[in-house]
């Protein structure tokens, strides 16, 4: 690779700076609670407290059931929450 394409890789890479807003770091996880189930797809419907609802997908958390609260990043359940960790 020539410098030129080495510097210009370099200068478009992400970084991680908190104050201008990092690209991983700055984003933020939302509990979700389970409505619906597509096991075979690794997928559920799931809703947040205001009542917004988005496709989630599960296979970091599976199983899963209706009423389960998840903590999802990105379209994706990457914990359960406990009683305790979401009331």
């Amino acid at each position: 690779m020539s410098r030129l394409i080495a510097d210009a890789a370099a200068a478009l890479a992400p970084s991680c700076d908190y104050t201008t807003g990092c690209i991983t770091c700055g984003d933020v996880a939302i509990p979700l609670t389970v409505l619906r189930l597509d096991e075979e797809r690794g997928l559920a419907l799931c809703a947040a407290d205001d009542g917004n609802s988005e496709t989630v997908e599960i296979d970091l958390v599976a199983p899963v059931a209706p009423g389960d609260r998840l903590l999802v990043h990105a379209g994706t359940a990457i914990a359960r929450l406990t009683e305790e960790a979401s009331a």
